[in-house]
């Protein structure tokens, strides 16, 4: 069992209290309440879901259960889709703690594969993600139907997520069915107490200053930034709901393309050109912005004279290249990479300084412990793995080094910058000192002499009379704060060197100073240039959050909860389906009517539980029945088939061809074959608009090829029928209408219907499919009288031997008859003489026009 600490002891009384929802700050390690939580409920007496978790928390969840268990204890399980039905129905009923994915449950409760009046509780992960449509909150609603009593707890340490729209907070308790929420960000009074009663880590700030090119590149770019957000805000002043917002202080943050999406997604078919592409290019300035501070500056100078060089003459281009500020981008790369002091010969390239620090501190710490007989662990914490391989080049090699092998490799990039200063490269490498390296000395590969070798040697055995050990490790924050958590666990460092800030982790220490090394101190190096974006960033981000904070303190004070929130008790309106009966009357002897009313049914692909559909369609009173079907998603009524294509699918579809033999399938199968595109609600809903899942933007041409390969699907199968969906709450609204006064479907016969199987009561089927393509593409042959060549002629030789009289008794046309009868009857040879005799003679007309009018 883990060591809590006071305000997480609290926090862990509080759910024991009340169905609620719990927000944390961000590194609070939520999941080490929780997992105490779940280990009060771990028995099979109970059964508790854990829904929307991912792997990596259930992983970390699971391991932290098992830690101090004993072998015959009963432990959580994970149901994935490789268990077979019955072996999930055996674990419902063994009770316990089970993880299961969203779509797997929802179609256990559905099937009543699952016993949900005996369910004692929901824990749902990543609170702030659940919506009306969204699967969970078809699971919560399902389960709040038929159990009153157990209980739901719902969690997220994201509250910048809460904040924004109308009453977001309150619309998201009332989804998850409860009435308390708990609110525990850093500035709480119990968290600073209990903190602030313990050893804090002692915290080294290593402020860098950036260079004066560095300066002119930082303040260029941010005046691009600026720029472009002017350009944006005047171009589009009725689109943009908050104007304020659109900052450069903004456009640095990580959520601010969120925040774009969210604004433009709606109306992208309606902005110009040039507003599509200045979106673009904010993300293309806020990548050279962390390439400044992350990168060296040859890699820097390589990704700006990439830039440059694409401009084409006759082609589009961004228009902040040409701005003022691009050319001081363009000027202060290049002179980073290359400084002339005094004059050609005189040169020297600008180091990382963060590359120099970093070494410097490597070195102290070897220098604090070289005394020490135990082994010491150090934290390195980085944005990405790119980092982490630089890194240690740069311990291994040193940072010149580095730098010197970077310029090199990179001569037939920089071109001019090389051929101007062609014996730079000499200077730099003799100018170079030795560099800094670990304590564990490689030998130099290539050519070495006796003396090299014999010191080699000696240096490793100094080294092997040594007991403790400098073992560096490091966590790339893109891996997630969880990934860093068990780190902590597994090597209990007692340094930790934050080459790249985070938030998050920064608060990780501090618990695991609380928790593990108290009273002991933690040192932590803190690197950070010094007014740079990469501070500013960092200090938005703290911002924000506070900000988050206190807005859904304010809320949670005014904020007015109904009693019959929670669905125990009394009429929750959430809870209530919409009536959707269908009245059958009879008339009987003696003038007597009686009704019967027959539930609505609708048979569902098991693979369309990924989408919010079948949610909405249950919302609306009418059953959902998932099982596997080959042909269609959704099967409204005996004789009519639904296949939904989203935006992205439909292309992926017409491109590959997999839509043609679907709409083949459905047309044997069914006498009403329907296909459904529908558009995400919170886009635009034109083909012109933004699908930001579909990697590339789409230029017009994509968009009329898809209208075109529509139109040319259409044409090929006449009888499907096209529905255009703006929103999944209009496709639930045509499935209600479609289906009034029809019969209901069977889900066996929906599951029997195959691909290689014809249905003989279907008269469209009853013949060859290719004989009938192959006639209608023959001239005077159409849909209208395609079926009766083919009710009276056995084949295409009996076609052939047809005299034209009867053929046309057959076709009732003479215009199609005569058609027909010369395509089946013309010598192809004599056709095709023909036809060039024509030409020629029309050729020549055309010559002796033109000299008769000289």
């Amino acid at each position: 069992m883990s060591i809590l600490l006071e305000f997480e002891k609290e926090m862990l009384e509080n759910l024991l209290e009340d169905d609620c929802l719990m927000i944390t700050s961000r590194g609070m390690t939520l999941e080490k309440v929780v997992t105490e939580f779940i280990r009060t409920y771990n028995a099979p007496s109970n059964l508790v879901f854990i829904i929307n978790a991912s792997n990596k928390e259930t992983n970390f969840i699971l391991q932290s259960l098992t830690i101090g268990s004993k072998p015959d204890d009963f432990h959580p399980r994970s149901v994935t889709s490789e268990y077979s039905v019955n072996e999930r129905k055996k674990l419902y009923l063994d009770g316990g703690i089970i993880f299961v994915t969203s779509r797997i449950l929802v179609v256990d409760m559905l099937l009543e594969r699952i016993p949900l009046d005996l369910i004692t509780g929901l824990i749902v992960f990543k609170a702030h993600k659940i919506e009306d449509e969204c699967q969970e909150a078809f699971i919560l609603r399902l389960y709040r139907m038929k159990n009153k009593t157990g209980f739901i707890k719902g969690f997220s340490n994201f509250p910048s997520a809460f904040v924004g729209g109308f009453s977001r907070i309150d619309r998201i308790m009332r989804f998850l069915f409860v009435k308390k929420l708990y609110l525990w960000p850093r500035f709480h009074a119990s968290v600073n107490a209990s903190l602030g009663s313990r050893a804090k880590p002692e915290v080294i700030e290593i402020r860098l200053s950036l260079s004066e090119h560095m300066k002119n590149i930082q303040f260029a770019i941010m005046d691009l930034i600026s720029m472009c957000l002017k350009e944006i805000s005047k171009a589009n002043v009725s689109f943009v709901v908050d104007i304020d917002e659109l900052t450069a202080e903004n456009a640095i943050s990580p959520g601010f393309d969120k925040y774009l999406r969210k604004q433009f997604d709606p109306v992208w078919h309606q902005l110009n050109y040039r507003t599509k592409r200045l979106i673009d290019d904010l993300k293309l300035l806020g990548r050279l912005l962390l390439s400044l501070t992350d990168d060296d500056c040859i890699t820097f100078y390589k990704i700006i004279k990439s830039i440059r060089d694409n401009i084409k003459i006759d082609a589009k281009v961004s228009d902040w290249i040409f701005w003022e500020p691009a050319e001081i981008l363009f000027v202060s790369s290049k002179n980073r990479v290359i400084d002339f002091v005094q004059n050609a010969s005189d040169k020297h390239i600008e180091m990382n300084g963060k590359w120099n620090s970093f070494v410097d501190i490597v070195d102290e710490i070897n220098q604090e412990i070289s005394k020490k007989e135990t082994d010491t662990h150090v934290m390195i914490v980085v944005n990405d793995d790119r980092t982490i391989l630089k890194l240690q080049d740069v311990l291994d090699k040193g940072p010149k080094t580095v730098l010197n092998e970077i310029y090199i490799k990179s001569k037939s990039i920089l071109g001019d910058i090389v051929r101007t200063n062609v014996q730079a490269d000499d200077d730099i490498e003799l100018n170079n000192p030795p560099a800094k390296r670990r304590r564990t000395i490689e030998l130099d590969p290539g050519i070495v002499t006796l003396t090299q070798i014999v010191r080699h040697y000696d240096q490793l055995e100094e080294e092997n009379k040594k007991v403790g050990q400098l073992h560096l490790h490091y966590h790339a924050s893109s891996e997630g704060y969880l990934r860093f958590e068990e780190q902590l666990i597994q090597y209990e460092p007692e340094y930790f060197i934050l080459y790249d800030p985070d938030m998050g982790t920064i608060r990780q220490i501090e618990l695991y100073q609380a928790c593990k090394m108290s009273p002991e101190q933690a040192k932590v190096y803190f690197f950070m240039y010094d007014g740079s974006s990469e501070e500013q960033k960092y200090l938005t981000s703290l911002r924000k959050e506070k900000e988050a904070f206190e807005s859904l303190i304010k809320a949670k004070a005014s904020m007015v909860v109904p009693e019959n929130r929670d669905g125990k008790t009394g009429d929750n309106p959430d809870l209530i389906r919409l009536s959707f009966t269908q009245e059958v009357s009879t008339r009987q002897a003696g003038g007597q009517q009686t009704q019967e009313s027959t539930k609505q049914l609708v048979i569902v692909d098991m693979r369309e539980f990924r989408s919010s559909l079948p949610s909405l369609i249950h919302k609306r009173g009418i059953d959902i029945e998932p099982v596997t079907i080959e042909i269609g998603d959704y099967i409204l009524t005996p004789e009519t088939c639904v296949e939904r294509k989203s935006i992205s699918d439909l292309i992926g579809s017409l491109n590959n061809g997999r839509l043609y033999n679907q709409c083949s399938a459905m047309t044997r199968h069914y006498k009403r074959s329907i296909i459904l595109i529908e558009f995400d609600q919170n886009k635009s809903f034109n083909f012109k608009g933004k699908y930001w899942g579909l990697g590339a933007r789409r230029s017009e041409t994509d968009n009329l090829d898809v209208m075109a390969k529509l139109v040319i699907l259409t044409l090929h199968f006449p009888l499907v029928r096209i529905i255009w969906s703006p929103s999944p709450h209009f496709s639930a609204e045509v499935f209600e209408y479609l289906k009034q006064d029809k019969e209901q479907p069977s889900a066996e016969k929906a599951i029997s219907i195959s691909q290689e199987q014809l249905p003989a009561e279907h008269f469209l089927d009853k013949y060859d499919v290719g004989a009938k393509n192959l006639l209608l593409n023959l001239p005077g042959v159409n849909l209208y009288n395609v079926y009766a060549i083919m009710n009276k002629v056995k084949c295409f030789a009996d076609l052939v031997e047809l005299k034209k009289d009867q053929l046309n008794e057959i076709l009732h046309s003479e215009q199609n008859t005569n058609a027909l009868y010369d395509c089946l009857h013309s010598n192809l040879i004599t056709s095709c003489a023909n036809d060039q005799l024509e030409l020629a003679k029309a050729a020549k007309k055309s010559v002796f026009k033109k000299i008769k009018k000289k």
